[in-house]
């Protein structure tokens, strides 16, 4: 049941986290929450002794690095969508 639940969350916040990468250029840093979140998190963590970042490091660096590349794709789309809905309205 753990598992499930865990899996259903990390589901949930990557669906979020895509989402908002994908707003409007004007709210760049909507895609930012999610990863500002999970450093959060993992300071906390560090600070309390759970993680140890010699052992962890994969786990610490992987999400952190998808996190970001999300946020960069999305808005980078989002923009390329913007400049597409601009030259539309020139013609």
């Amino acid at each position: 049941m753990n598992t499930v639940m865990t899996l259903i969350i990390a589901f949930v916040v990557i669906v979020l986290h895509v989402w908002l990468c994908h707003r409007s250029p004007k709210f760049w840093y909507l895609g930012g929450i999610i990863p500002l979140l999970w450093i959060g998190v993992l300071v906390f963590l560090f600070f309390n002794g759970k993680i140890n970042f010699g052992e962890d490091w994969k786990i610490i660096i992987f999400p952190t690095l998808i996190f970001f590349l999300f946020w960069i794709q999305g808005h980078q789309a989002a923009k390329k969508k913007e400049i597409e809905k601009m030259k539309a309205k020139d013609m």
